[in-house]
């Protein structure tokens, strides 16, 4: 007898329950669960032995935070009416507090895993459960980051719980199912790789000389991944209700045994072409309409543009390498509410900024994307201030003579968060030919930093965890204040900026770049770079960008030979073999094409 068992699973859906983006306030159809219903409605129908999973981050984002006190939230009504057989508790389920996590477990209808989460001593959730499907048994193990207790070191959140090594409980859970099932599949909430260097902390290190398992479905770091460590099956469906994973198993069964003959994987897309489920629409338009109305809350008056200016370079986001109004009003923010002398935030929107006119929440919402990034303010020496700067610094590569643009350390593209940060009440100049980057460094006052100074510093907790685990390593730094364990949500940064806007500036804004900083490059040209400016902009020369598309990861320099990236050229009819560098082909591209 053959047995097919179709194993579906979504991850990091992070609020997207509805078609909608409620910071953008519009139709967002590149993904939802009313989408993904639809797309599981189909599967169901083609194999009758369906099993569906989350692995993880069903909260936090687009507006579900909202509805943390509601009687039933919507995230659980939709997964419910869809049929969600196994929920993985991802990292920030556990950021609303031990109470409302047990009422999300207790509504849902479906198996609660995670295998390495404890509470005073005893495990929180089950490690396991076990699904059988006309007599095949199949174990599925729960794992979430244990860099949880670094996320919510400290917060009242995740008083009393702890998430242990991750690989230490996937073996001891792996002995304790392997007489059980006839597979096994691992539901992590964790990336592939190692997060911030911290041993077993992805996928990788945990199956090291471990091929207990069949697959596994993993999640948190929102990338859409299918392929294999060993002989086992990675996959993870990306984010925001993005993709579906399906892992199709097929079993020969007979009165003896049981034999794992097939497998196969894939990604399916939900993009515009799947339609929202009417049944999910209709159990999750009351949300909606709440949700809608809450981002539309008129915060203020904006009197000038604050948009960040029009990049230079088609390609690099101004915001990147020039201070912005924006950044410097979240600066503001950051700084008041963490009683700070000098504040550090980081913007995962390139294209941040507001429109003059009214402000309302959305508009703070799509600027400032890290949803539960609250205020956490810390005292620290002179000398921890210099650290962070220059490791901030070292976003960007190295700039050489002849060099066009300014290009990024592609390793800092990897994390989940951009590391490049942004600093208040501070002056200073970020030399990108010295190996010692940060020059001309004063208070905003133009006083100097000792590094003995004693200083109260702001920003995240997140961001804070990353530098203590890599730069401020063995460097004494000291938690004085958290604006989410004194607020809870109302804590974070995105609602304390409408509250400042609303109590501190009396809701008239004027936001303008202070200027505090600028990035040195080696010398080049005026003439010619503005050439290569043009060539760029125009689409005849590209930037060296990563294979991936993150970012540009070299520089342009006049001075390089003649490559693949000035192949746009030939289209003009240059015959670009004939030149042995770049300068001496965009001269003549120039009086060629433009005259």
């Amino acid at each position: 007898m053959v047995v097919d068992i179709n194993i579906l699973a979504s991850s990091d859906v992070h609020g997207y329950y509805m078609p909608w983006d409620y910071a953008m306030d519009k139709s967002y159809e590149k993904g939802s669960l009313a989408q993904i219903s639809t797309e599981v409605r189909k599967q169901r129908e083609l194999y009758k032995n369906t099993i569906l999973i989350d692995a993880g981050d069903m909260f936090q984002g687009n507006c579900s935070e909202f509805f943390c006190e509601d009687d039933i939230h919507p995230a659980i009504v939709a997964m419910n009416e869809i049929g969600y057989d196994i929920w993985e508790m991802g990292n920030h389920e556990y950021g609303y507090g031990i109470k409302n996590l047990q009422r999300f477990i207790d509504e849902f209808n479906g198996e609660v895993i995670g295998g390495n989460v404890y509470k005073d001593n005893k495990r929180l959730h089950k490690a396991y459960c076990i699904i059988e499907k006309e007599g095949i048994r199949i174990g599925f193990i729960g794992l979430v980051t244990s860099l949880i207790n670094k996320f919510e070191k400290g917060t009242k959140a995740m008083r009393g719980i702890l998430a242990t090594d991750m690989k230490y409980e996937l073996e001891l859970i792996e002995k304790e199912l392997k007489d059980k099932v006839d597979c096994i599949i691992g539901v992590i909430h964790a990336g592939i790789d190692n997060e911030n260097n911290v041993k077993n902390t992805g996928i990788r290190d945990l199956l090291k000389d471990d091929d207990r398992l069949t697959a596994v479905f993993c999640g948190h770091f929102h990338d859409i991944q299918n392929f294999n460590i060993g002989n086992t099956i990675i996959l993870e469906p990306g984010k925001f209700g993005q993709a579906i994973a399906k892992l199709l198993l097929r079993f020969e069964k007979n009165e003896k045994n049981v034999k794992l003959i097939k497998k196969s994987s894939e990604i399916l897309i939900i993009d515009e072409s799947i339609k929202p489920d009417t049944e999910i629409i209709k159990k999750l338009n009351n949300f909606h309409k709440r949700a809608v109305s809450y981002s539309n809350e008129e915060i203020g008056i904006l009197i000038n543009n604050c948009m960040s200016e029009k990049s230079e370079i088609s390609g690099i986001p101004q915001m990147r390498v020039k201070q912005t109004g924006i950044t410097d009003f979240f600066l503001e923010v950051v700084r008041y509410y963490g009683n700070a002398d000098v504040a550090m935030i980081q913007l995962d929107n390139d294209n941040a900024g507001i429109n003059k006119g009214i402000i309302r929440r959305k508009d703070i919402n799509r600027n400032y994307t890290y949803v539960s990034g609250g205020i956490t303010s810390y005292q620290i020496t002179g000398k921890v201030l210099k650290k962070i700067l220059e490791y901030s610094a070292y976003f960007f590569n190295e700039s050489r003579v002849g060099d066009v643009n300014i290009s990024f350390n592609y390793e800092r593209q990897l994390y989940k968060y951009s590391s490049n940060y942004f600093f208040s009440n501070l002056i200073y100049d970020i030399d990108l030919t010295s190996e010692k980057r940060i020059k001309n460094l004063t208070y905003e006052n133009e006083s100097p930093i000792g590094d003995e100074d004693k200083i109260i510093f702001a920003t995240t907790k997140y961001t804070m965890d990353i530098l203590i685990a890599n730069v401020l390593s063995g460097e004494v730094v000291n938690k004085i204040y958290s604006s989410k364990d004194e607020l809870r949500e109302q804590g974070s940064i995105r609602n304390l900026s409408c509250r400042y806007i609303k109590e501190v500036l009396k809701g008239l804004v004027e936001i303008k770049p202070k200027n505090n900083w600028k990035i040195i490059t080696a010398p080049i040209e005026k003439n010619i770079r503005e050439i290569a400016i043009k060539l760029i902009n125009q689409g005849y020369i590209s930037l060296i960008n990563s294979e991936d598309g993150k970012c540009n990861i070299k520089s342009v320099n006049i001075y390089d030979k003649v490559d693949k990236f000035d192949k746009g050229l030939k289209k003009s009819g240059i015959d670009i073999s004939r030149f042995s560098t770049k300068g001496e082909l965009y001269r003549y591209a120039n009086s060629f094409i433009f005259g």
